[in-house]
């Protein structure tokens, strides 16, 4: 899974990464809809990426991770000395 998207998303909610696992639901993870949606727009500003509409928002970590990755940039992901 995408570091730089799991660690934002441990920042954001204050999840231990020992909970973040791909098939971790949202939901257990303490966010609702509303928050899901709100952090898949902190997703867009962080990485200047547009995030097409879903006609529901992701359920798992790992949907998340499978909607988001395949549009960010390739420096994001993979530079090592990226600060």
């Amino acid at each position: 899974m995408n570091s730089d998207l799991i660690n934002l998303f441990g920042e954001t909610f204050g999840i231990p990464e020992e909970k973040l696992v791909p098939g971790a639901t949202l939901e257990s993870l303490g966010l609702d809809s509303l928050a899901v949606i709100e952090f898949l727009f902190q997703i867009e500003d962080q990485f200047n990426i547009q995030i097409p509409d879903q006609p529901s928002p992701p359920r798992t970590l790992e949907e998340m991770v499978q909607l988001v990755e395949p549009l960010m940039p390739k420096a994001q992901s993979s530079s090592p000395g990226a600060a």
